[in-house]
């Protein structure tokens, strides 16, 4: 593994931590069927044990990691079968969530800034894909924000990051801004109608990911 020792500060520690090592087991950096400690992150981050573990538990529940009592942590491979997995349980989350959220309903101020992060989504160009997927969940959070102290909310917000880390790395279908923004403008119009029939099956349609083959990994 490359050495990357420099301290990691913030308020989510353990959370940046496990970003870094879902970044590298992505990447494959750390190969899958690696053997990795906490001592070994701690060190390689210049952090303390505690966040290591945390981060550790955090990864075993994506399924990234397999936890060895007292051994550390064996590196699980990405595969299609996962990612098929992760994209079925965001699109039941945010099934819930948009239901959830349409009992509770939206105010005109929250409608109005999901509508302009969809105009910056639609200004986006072909070579600004990491900022399309940042708007995109900004999007989408502010949409389930309603019932951000629910559950639900959380594990989108675990799921979708996790999604969004794969995405970096593995080829997709070729994106279509266009088709992004009219099925954001479909949703709003659902949001502001409270529809929730239209609402949910809309958002399945939105949610449905493009999974590579097996042989598209990187190596």
């Amino acid at each position: 593994m490359e050495n990357r020792n420099e301290p990691i500060a913030g308020q989510t520690m353990a959370a940046k931590i496990a970003e870094r090592i879902r970044d590298d087991i992505i990447r494959r950096s750390i190969p899958p069927g690696s053997r990795i400690t906490v001592k070994e992150i701690a060190d390689r981050y210049g952090v303390s044990s505690m966040p290591v573990r945390e981060a550790f538990n955090m990864l075993g529940g994506e399924q990234l990691l397999r936890l060895n009592p007292y051994r550390g942590a064996t590196v699980m491979a990405v595969t299609s079968d996962l990612m098929t997995q992760l994209n079925d349980v965001q699109s039941a989350l945010e099934s819930l969530l948009v239901e959830l959220c349409l009992q509770k309903g939206y105010s005109k101020d929250l409608l109005e800034q999901m509508e302009a992060v969809n105009r910056q989504i639609a200004d986006t160009g072909s070579g600004e894909r990491e900022r399309r997927f940042a708007l995109n969940t900004e999007f989408h959070t502010l949409e389930y924000s309603p019932c951000k102290n629910h559950m639900a909310f959380n594990l989108f917000q675990r799921t979708v990051n996790q999604l969004h880390t794969i995405r970096r790395y593995y080829p997709a279908e070729a994106e279509s801004v266009k088709k992004t923004v009219q099925e954001h403008q479909q949703i709003l119009q659902c949001l502001r109608s409270r529809d929730v029939v239209s609402a949910i099956a809309i958002t399945k349609l939105h949610s449905k990911l493009h999974i590579p083959e097996e042989e598209s990994y990187p190596n």
